[in-house]
C-alpha cells in the first residue's frame, strides 16, 4: 500500500465539498453531470428530492408550520392539490413549474396553477366593509324537549 503526499504539506487529506471537487472538473464534464442530474431529479419522490436537499421531515414540517406525520403523508400521496405540492417545494427552496406535454413535442408552461392567486384574493377581501363574516340570522324553532320530559308526559 502506497501513501500518498497531501497537495496542501500538512500531512494529512482535507476533505472536499462535492461543489469544490467539481468545480475543479473540466466544464464538459460539469455539463454532462448537471444533465445527468436533471434526469435524475425529474424521476425522484417528494421524499428522495427533500432528501437530496439536505433536509429532513422534521425540519421541512417546521418549515411548513405542520408535524412530521403530515409531511410523511404528503409525500407517500399519490395524488394532492398543487397548493399543497407548490407549498412543499417553495420550503425546499425550490419553485414549482407546470408544464403541458403534447405528443408532437410542443411544451406550454401553465403558469395560472403554478402561481398563486394572491391578488384575486386581496381584491374580494377588500370588498368586504368590514372583517369579520356576517353570520346568518338564527332560525327560530320549537322548543324541543328531552327524552326524559317527553317520557314523563306519556
Amino acid at each position: 500500500m502506497s501513501e500518498r503526499a497531501d497537495p496542501s504539506g500538512a500531512g494529512e487529506y482535507r476533505l472536499r465539498t462535492w461543489d469544490e471537487f467539481k468545480a475543479q472538473l473540466p466544464q464538459h464534464v460539469q455539463d454532462k453531470i448537471n444533465a445527468k442530474f436533471k434526469v435524475t431529479m425529474a424521476r425522484l419522490r417528494l421524499g428522495d428530492i427533500r432528501e437530496a436537499v439536505g433536509k429532513t421531515q422534521v425540519e421541512l414540517a417546521a418549515e411548513l408550520g405542520l408535524g412530521q406525520g403530515s409531511v410523511s403523508k404528503i409525500e407517500s400521496a399519490a395524488d394532492m392539490y398543487l397548493s399543497t405540492l407548490r407549498r412543499y417545494v417553495e420550503a425546499l427552496g425550490g419553485e414549482l413549474e407546470v408544464l403541458a406535454r403534447f405528443p408532437e413535442g410542443t411544451v406550454v408552461p401553465i403558469a395560472s396553477l403554478a402561481t398563486p392567486k394572491r391578488a384575486a384574493r386581496k381584491r374580494a377581501v377588500k370588498g368586504r366593509t368590514s372583517g369579520a363574516k356576517k353570520k346568518p340570522a338564527a332560525r327560530q324553532s320549537a322548543p324541543t324537549r328531552s327524552r326524559k320530559q317527553a317520557s314523563r308526559k306519556r
